[in-house]
This record gives C-alpha cells, sequence and structure tokens, in this order.
C-alpha cells in the first residue's frame, strides 16, 4: 500500500486521485483533466493497472509491484507553448534516470528517444505524454516502471531482476516525483539545456544505426547522433542530417 500522505507532500502532487485497480491511470487523467475545476498538478495513482497505454498501438502490462502513474500538469502556453511539448517526454526519461539511479547507484541506466529508460539492455520504464483533447494547456504524462515486479517475457528489465533488492513503491514514487519536479520547473522556466546535457550523456541510441518509423509509412534510416537544443533526434541519412520531431524507433544496431 502506498503511503497517501508522504506523496501528497510532494512538489508535483496538489490532489491524488488513487485505486487499487483500474484500467488505465491516463485514461482517468484525460477524463478529470478536461474538468475546468480540476486541481492541478493531479496525481493519478494506482496498485494494479489493467489496461495500459503506450505509442501507438503498444500496451504497458502493470504486474503487480511495478508502479504506474499519470500526472496532469499545467502548461502555460506563454511559457512552454505546444512547439515545445515534445520536450517534455525527454525531460521525463531524465527524471526517472536521474531517480532510479540514486536507487540502484550500480545499475546500468540511459534514455532511449523519446519516451524509454533503459537498464542494460531491458526497457525498465516507458512514458507517454499526451494532450488533453479540447485544452491548449494541460496535459498527461504517464509512467510505468518495473521496480519489484518479474518479467515474463520481451526486452524487459526490473529493479529487484537487477539488485535483488525489493522496494518500497512510496519511496520510489517520491524519489521520482521530486526529481520530476525539479526538471519540470527548469523546463516550464525555459531551462531545457541541463536536461538535454544529461540527455546526450546518458542516450542509448548515439553511434548506432538506427530505423525510425514515422506517419505515412515512412521510415528514416541512419547513424544516430544524439538529439539537438529542441530535443530533436539527430539522424546522419546517406542524403545528410535530419532531426526527427516525432517517430518511433523500431530498431537500433551497433
Amino acid at each position: 500500500m502506498f503511503d497517501l500522505d508522504r506523496i501528497e507532500n510532494c512538489g508535483l502532487v496538489a490532489r491524488i486521485d488513487y485505486h487499487e485497480t483500474i484500467g488505465s491511470t491516463s485514461d482517468r487523467a484525460m477524463e478529470i483533466g478536461a474538468l475546468d475545476e480540476a486541481q492541478l498538478p493531479l496525481l493519478v495513482l494506482t496498485e494494479r493497472q489493467t489496461a495500459g497505454r503506450g505509442r501507438g498501438a503498444n500496451r504497458w502490462w502493470s504486474a503487480d509491484g511495478a508502479l504506474t502513474f499519470s500526472l496532469v500538469l499545467a502548461a502555460p502556453t506563454e511559457r512552454l507553448p505546444p512547439t515545445r511539448w515534445p520536450q517534455i517526454a525527454l525531460v521525463a526519461g531524465v527524471a526517472v534516470c536521474e531517480a532510479l539511479q540514486s536507487l540502484a547507484q550500480r545499475a546500468e541506466l540511459r534514455v532511449k528517444w523519446p519516451n524509454d529508460v533503459y537498464l542494460a539492455d531491458g526497457k525498465i520504464c516507458g512514458i507517454l505524454c499526451e494532450s488533453i483533447p479540447g485544452s491548449r494547456d494541460r496535459l498527461v504524462v504517464g509512467v510505468g516502471i518495473n521496480v519489484n515486479n518479474r518479467v515474463q517475457k520481451g526486452p524487459a528489465a526490473t529493479l529487484i531482476e537487477h539488485d535483488g533488492v525489493a522496494r518500497d513503491l512510496t519511496e520510489v514514487l517520491v524519489t521520482v516525483l521530486d526529481e520530476l519536479d525539479r526538471r519540470w520547473r527548469e523546463l516550464v522556466d525555459g531551462n531545457f539545456e541541463e536536461a538535454a546535457t544529461f540527455y546526450r550523456e546518458q542516450c542509448l541510441l548515439t553511434g548506432k544505426l538506427v530505423r525510425i518509423a514515422q506517419a505515412g509509412d515512412s521510415t528514416v534510416v541512419g547513424i544516430c547522433r544524439g538529439i539537438d537544443n529542441f530535443g530533436r533526434l539527430r539522424v546522419q541519412t546517406e542524403g545528410g542530417e535530419t532531426a526527427i520531431v516525432s517517430g518511433s524507433v523500431v530498431s537500433w544496431d551497433e
């Protein structure tokens, strides 16, 4: 069980919407975030998520011991216009990576553009940032982290399988929220440079041959050169360097 009183004292939490079981924390966050009277920042938290969503048609299955939550954040357009919203997933990934590194100091953690955190060769965290339909200044950040759950299949990783240590989920959540609060405040204040520097240092894809699927069935193939100052992925193709704003990295090779 979560210590809700402790969580409520985090900087990124004005209200908690808690559920023992829920289909999708992000669906619930979308529902509440669409209400004008919603108190923000809002944390939607659950012990178990049964129908979590990832990018596109991907699903995020939450087994017992995983940490799944969504945040509804106010993004004032004059300080964080929608053109900068692609930076949010990167900043969230940086915050999660920093938090997990403090909890597992020997873990080999990396960020994978645009919205994943990897431990060694396995995905340990997925992040999904979505705008709320009809709203120009609110968004939902959904986060799923493998903490005490066991991986049954697929290229995934968990903290407990990394070092055998069972962690208190409240402690993990508070650590992540504190890092998210710091990085979010930086971003809203117009400072993306510090997070971008960390991202470049921990980028899983830099120097690798990547294949990126984009809308309209187009594909970009080339060598990843990290991210630029806007958070776009730099890819050196046969025709020159291109900056990718959105897409899914479907493969990467040395």
